[in-house]
């Protein structure tokens, strides 16, 4: 049980780990900032807690 769950924290932390590692090297290759397009902020602020909802609310039980 211990070395499922500590493999799953590995993973996790490989994943950050590898996620970071690209966002640093998108940030070397391309240093000029993305352009602020305000629909595509609000989209990416608000459909993920959304979805997440969704999901929360169809497992829910009766």
């Amino acid at each position: 049980m211990i070395a499922g769950k500590l493999t799953t924290l590995v993973l996790g932390w490989s994943l950050a780990l590898l996620i970071s590692a690209l966002l640093v090297s998108a940030g070397q290759r391309w240093p000029d900032p993305l352009p602020v397009v305000a629909w595509q902020v609000w989209g990416l602020v608000l459909i993920p807690p959304l979805l997440m909802g969704v999901w929360i609310a169809s497992r829910w039980r009766r």
